[in-house]
């Protein structure tokens, strides 16, 4: 017995092992599908890194998202590479625009 358990069944009075658990029910993730066929890059900067990039984000009306794409396109363009990083905007437009194409093949 540890000795916080020691110390709560001294304080309450009442056997530690004595409280069944709870059973804890395995929750299945609901997506919109708007991340669908995405992949998550990230890193860890200090905490000012963050609130600075949010704070440009909000300065802007735009999305920490968006200026991340921004960002990675930078580089890649300084690295003669092809711009490729959509902006959020940019991906939820093409989300929108696949039922309609997809609709438009299953009517012919």
């Amino acid at each position: 017995m540890s000795k916080f358990a020691a110390a709560l069944k001294e304080k309450t009075g009442l056997p530690v092992h004595g409280v069944p658990k709870q059973e804890t029910k395995a929750t299945e993730a609901v997506h919109s599908g708007a991340r669908e066929g995405a992949k998550h890059i990230g890193g860890y900067f200090a905490p000012e890194v963050s609130k600075q990039l949010r704070s440009l984000a909000v300065t802007e009306d735009t999305t920490v998202q968006d200026l991340l794409a921004e960002a990675l396109n930078m580089l890649f363009q300084s690295r003669r590479l092809p711009m490729i990083a959509a902006m959020a905007r940019d991906q939820a437009a093409l989300a929108i625009r696949k039922p309609s194409a997809r609709a438009s093949v299953d009517k012919a």
